[in-house]
């Protein structure tokens, strides 16, 4: 012990790091942070007056739970707590899709609706 103790504090007073790793010798003990992303799969209606778009929202990334809300003209503004939905019957126009996660990190995307060629 007498030997560690000027190894111990020579460690310290060089400001020296090192990565301390789990038991299994392989994985270092540190938080990943992931960016939040919204992956958005897109279905266009199939002309002007129909309500057969759809569109299908899957949040990763940042930290659960999320908050997702879907602005739009056409309907009443949803709130919705989860990571994974998908909006059926939509019409041609522009769907403003707001995400925030536990941090209060925000993302925004607006899609426009359009009918299918």
């Amino acid at each position: 012990m007498k030997k560690l103790v000027p190894f111990l504090f020579l460690f310290l007073l060089m400001g020296s790091s090192f990565t301390y790793r789990n038991n299994n010798g392989h994985t270092p003990l540190v938080s990943i942070v992931q960016t939040l992303k919204l992956d958005i799969k897109i279905e266009q209606p199939q002309s002007s007056i129909s309500n057969d778009g759809s569109l299908s929202l899957n949040v990763t990334g940042g930290t659960a739970p999320y908050t997702i809300q879907v602005i739009s003209t056409f309907s009443t503004s949803q709130v919705y707590k989860k990571e994974r939905i998908a909006f059926k019957k939509l019409g041609v126009g522009h769907y403003t899709i707001l995400v925030q996660d536990a941090k209060k990190k925000v993302l925004q995307e607006t899609i426009e609706l359009t009918p299918a060629q």
